[in-house]
């Protein structure tokens, strides 16, 4: 049996640092995230143990050992080396890994989901102003460096927001709100179908959790009519114009899907030449480039049409990036990472016996986020990078904390 370890306090500094400045800082947070590895080593060693057993862990490592082996199989092994693409995500797994074998204490737990939420909101300020001040045409957040997956990073400021609106603590709910009020605001300029569809879908989530907590079919009903009110009275506000025209000119059209659908063609067109460990990470773009799509189209005899593919850097759906860049392999091990997330955090947030309700609101945002994985991942890559590494380094802070609790009970502990 492996000895419990609990976080140390330079751990505890670090994962809030890393929290904190992942959506706005990209060098300080690479830095914080490996000096926590670095006492995360010491810390280990000088107590004799690297922490509890955590089943969440091993889809996780899993997903970065692909990274360091697929290229070796792969045709594009001269330009995808490992060492070009794997240890990006390599440092992420790492510090997910890490941070879940470790306990933390109520008040670290609490100091930890309050940097994660204070963070994102000021991420959302901070890419607003900076979007006033240079007219470009939607808003980033400064380390993630692109729209879209900007509007994914909301959603994990948003699941613990809501998660914080459990909690019965003035103090946290006052920041939950903070950081939900801050996500909604950055929807109407990202223009975001994607996010707005995520943002409503935990919005709903969130409310039905305690509709069916209380057995109540009208609350139920209620919550879902007031997630969809929600959302619809930010998106009727002035600001949220260009967004509307997006949304009426994508239904209203012959576009829905902006392409996806075109480039799951593409991907599907070549998956089979590396249909198990994939090509590698960032491989996605020349994996199914026009050329490597008509070749093996013509390998099959078939002809390529230019409106039935697409191609681009990736698959914009997790699943879809995953089976090229990861292999069915990749594909096994993400979804069974998210149907882990679903096992292990749902029963506890619809325990309808007594339960504290910071611990009950910790696994609901735990849940929360991996929702906004799983809906988000439809649309785009969801948990490759910024947005990935805090919402599950907040997941297996919250583990961490409830198997300290007691509350998660299962062989893990004895891994």
């Amino acid at each position: 049996m492996v000895k419990p370890r609990s976080v140390s306090k330079p751990e505890f500094i670090l994962v809030c640092l890393v929290l904190f400045s992942l959506p706005m800082f990209e060098a300080p947070k690479n830095v914080f995230s490996l000096l926590f590895l670095f006492f995360w080593v010491i810390q280990s060693v000088k107590a004799g143990s690297i922490g509890a057993g955590c089943n969440l862990n091993w889809p996780v490592l899993g997903l970065a050992l692909i990274l360091w082996v697929s290229p070796f199989f792969s045709v594009y092994g001269d330009t995808v080396t490992p060492l070009n693409s794997a240890p990006r995500w390599t440092l992420l797994a790492f510090f997910v890994c890490a941070a879940a074998r470790l306990d933390y204490s109520r008040v670290q737990l609490l100091t930890i989901w309050a940097a994660l939420m204070i963070g994102g909101a000021a991420a959302v300020f901070e890419s607003l102003w900076a979007w006033h001040l240079s007219f470009k045409p939607y808003p980033e957040f400064r380390s993630v460096g692109h729209v879209n997956h900007s509007s994914m990073y909301t959603l994990i400021p948003l699941a613990a927001g809501l998660g914080a609106l459990y909690s019965r603590k003035g103090w946290l709910q006052i920041q939950g709100l903070a950081a939900i009020i801050s996500s909604l605001a950055f929807l109407p300029p990202s223009r975001s179908l994607v996010g707005g569809v995520s943002i409503t879908a935990v919005l709903i989530v969130a409310l039905s959790i305690w509709a069916v907590r209380k057995s109540a079919l009208r609350g139920l009903f209620f919550s879902t009519v007031t997630g969809l009110a929600v959302v619809t009275a930010v998106l009727t506000a002035p600001a949220a114009e260009g967004f509307r025209s997006e949304v009426i000119e994508r239904v209203s059209g012959d576009n829905f899907f902006s392409g996806r659908d075109r480039i799951l063609n593409s991907a599907l067109a070549v998956w089979d030449q590396h249909p198990l460990l994939g090509t590698g990470w960032f491989s996605f773009g020349p994996a199914t480039s026009e050329d490597a799509v008509r070749s093996a189209l013509a390998a099959d005899g078939l002809a390529y049409d230019p409106s039935a593919y697409r191609h681009r850097s990736h698959g914009h759906n997790l699943w879809t990036t995953i089976l090229i860049e990861r292999g069915l392999v990749g594909v096994a091990l993400i979804t069974l990472l998210l149907f882990i997330y679903f096992r292990t955090f749902l029963p506890i947030a619809l325990c309808r016996g007594p339960l504290d309700p910071v611990d009950r609101g910790a696994a609901v945002g735990a849940l929360l986020v991996a929702v906004g994985f799983a809906v988000a991942g439809l649309g785009n890559t969801t948990m490759m990078n910024e947005h990935g590494h805090a919402g599950m380094a907040f997941i297996a802070v919250v583990y961490g904390y409830l198997r300290g609790r007691g509350i998660i009970h299962s062989r893990q502990q004895h891994s």
